[in-house]
């Protein structure tokens, strides 16, 4: 389970927000974003992304700690059944187990990765900027992988309908751009070698394609100007039917 957790959170995008906390000034979002200082802006966006990498590597280790936790606790009870320790070992496995209940514990609680308020040295606006930093929350969200749902792809000899999900959400509301990435793994000069779709939706069909071929797709969201982090797609093979076959088995 954990290990199954720590997967997510690898796999995650990671994207800056940046909220007005009030709208005295009547500015919309648009323009908000207008009066930033592109180069105060990159320089944030850079230690967003350490944040975040130093998350991820500070998680790994934890999951590591907790492993090695678990492997001595088995040992323990292992040599316990064959009557084989002392007071003094039985003392120190009993410290072990808080210690990894403790490393559980602060794993759990860090894998709802919201990540605060970031520490800022300096303005993002300009001095002649309405807008003060003391207006504004700027922190880094989480979007859980998209992940393909395996189970209701189907191919025929020249498509392919795929279908995906938000990892550990049934169903997302808001309006998202997907990009999905094909490409055949026994091109030909006559074919497409690779090329990418896009949609607004879970699903899509991909036409056009060649029968009797196996197709590598991958699927993740749509690149955005405020991403950080996020490395990983998705991907599965597919293979399109075979014409010939499928004629041979039409009945006479």
């Amino acid at each position: 389970m954990l290990q199954e957790q720590l997967q997510l959170v690898q796999r995650s995008s990671y994207y800056m927000e940046i909220q007005r906390l009030d709208d005295q000034h009547h500015i919309s979002d648009s323009q908000m974003w207008s009066l930033i200082d592109q180069q105060r802006l990159q320089s944030l966006m850079n230690k967003a992304t350490d944040y975040v990498r130093l998350f991820l590597t500070y998680m790994k280790l934890l999951h590591e700690e907790i492993i090695s936790c678990r492997g001595k606790l088995a040992d323990f009870i292992t040599k316990y059944d064959q009557g084989l320790l002392d007071i003094g070992v039985a003392a120190s496995m009993q410290q072990k187990l808080q210690e990894t209940n403790h490393y559980i514990d602060n794993f759990l609680k860090r894998l709802n990765c919201d990540f605060t308020d970031l520490d800022l040295q300096t303005s993002l606006f300009p001095s002649t900027s309405r807008i003060s930093m003391s207006q504004i929350r700027i922190s880094v969200i989480v979007k859980w992988p998209v992940i393909f749902d395996r189970s209701k792809s189907h191919v025929t000899s020249n498509s392919v309908y795929l279908s995906w999900e938000i990892a550990k959400q049934k169903w997302d509301e808001s309006v998202q751009q997907f990009v999905i990435d094909v490409k055949s793994l026994h091109p030909n000069t006559s074919e497409r070698g690779q090329f990418k779709c896009t949609s607004l939706s879970y699903s899509i069909v991909v036409s056009d394609l060649m029968p009797d071929r196996y197709y590598e797709f991958s699927v993740k969201r749509a690149d955005a100007a405020n991403l950080v982090y996020g490395w990983w797609s998705d991907t599965m093979t597919l293979k399109t039917s075979d014409v010939s076959k499928r004629e041979q088995n039409v009945p006479l």
